[in-house]
């Protein structure tokens, strides 16, 4: 049951606060994950994650001052350990294959079901990886189709 155990906690990256707080109010709900910190930049995630140490980084792919996928990377370079997952309003084939490269546990799409969302922080911090199986239909298509003749 939620709660019974410890606690996943997560640091939210996005520059839009209408997001962070929706995201806030679902994790709190699923009552196995705490919201520990938010950021609205990559500047202020930096700091976030080493002052917090998160179980779990859920950022969004276009920041203000940067990107998450270079934040997530540079977050795994950091923590081995680290659950990460990229949220994006943009769920095309290059920004998946970026994320997945730069060390992310999860890609999840802004218009996923609520169920996914919050589902994928709580993988991640198990050290699983998560995808959609639309998203795998699409990676292995396109290994596929590069593959020589």
């Amino acid at each position: 049951m939620a709660g019974d155990g410890p606690r996943i906690t997560v640091l939210l990256v996005d520059d839009h606060q209408l997001i962070r707080e929706g995201l806030r109010r679902a994790f709190d709900r699923a009552g196995d994950l705490e919201v520990v910190g938010e950021a609205a930049s990559v500047a202020s995630a930096v700091d976030a994650l080493d002052r917090l140490s998160p179980d779990v980084l859920v950022t969004d792919v276009k920041l203000p001052d940067g990107d998450g996928i270079a934040l997530a990377q540079r977050a795994r370079q950091s923590d081995p350990e680290l659950g990460i997952v990229v949220l994006t309003m943009y769920a095309g084939d290059e920004q998946l294959f970026d994320a997945l490269e730069s060390g992310a546990s999860a890609f999840v799409a802004k218009s996923a079901p609520a169920e996914d969302v919050i589902s994928n922080p709580t993988t991640s911090a198990k050290k699983g990886c998560t995808c959609p199986s639309a998203l795998l239909r699409r990676l292995v298509i396109n290994a596929f189709m590069a593959l020589p003749d």
